[in-house]
């Protein structure tokens, strides 16, 4: 609980995080959080006493009406002209096919395939535009700044490519 209650406190108080869930619940994605590197980058940065500037905020969902890559890429331009944040969208409900597998079932099933366990910590928002975070592999990665590789990925036989996630 101790480790939960400092991820809150860490992404609570960032005027980032803020704003990248005001911007996504203003475009109303079905089942969406972000994950990735605007989480691991704040908290990583923290540990080692320098600012990190995530690159861009990955944004995910499902949707599985919608899967081309240029719906993606509509939205992800929408959002960026509405908020000035650099977002990423990629929608799970097509993204088994960029990774060569079975059909994912929904965001949490996607994100038990991803590469590395930091990256599969999310932040979805509420009314308040406080974040609300989960994880599927506990949230000790993101007190450890190095990366570790999912069950998944590495029984899968991918882990020759891994390095092109980081």
């Amino acid at each position: 609980m101790t480790k939960y209650c400092n991820v809150m406190e860490l992404l609570g108080h960032s005027p980032l995080v803020r704003e990248a869930i005001a911007a996504s619940m203003s475009i109303d994605l079905p089942n969406w959080c972000i994950v990735g590197g605007l989480i691991r980058d704040l908290a990583w940065g923290r540990i080692l006493g320098r600012e990190v500037v995530p690159r861009d905020i990955d944004l995910i969902y499902f949707d599985p009406l919608r899967t081309t890559p240029e719906s993606d890429w509509e939205i992800e331009e929408h959002l960026s002209q509405i908020s000035g944040l650099p977002f990423r969208l990629n929608n799970q409900a097509r993204m088994h096919q960029f990774n060569s597998e079975s059909k994912y079932t929904s965001v949490i099933d996607a994100m038990t395939k991803f590469p590395t366990t930091v990256s599969a910590i999310g932040i979805t928002g509420s009314e308040d535009l406080s974040p609300l975070v989960f994880s599927i592999f506990g949230y000790g990665a993101l007190f450890e700044p190095v990366f570790q590789i999912t069950p998944h990925f590495s029984s899968s036989g991918r882990e020759g490519d891994f390095d092109e996630y980081l």
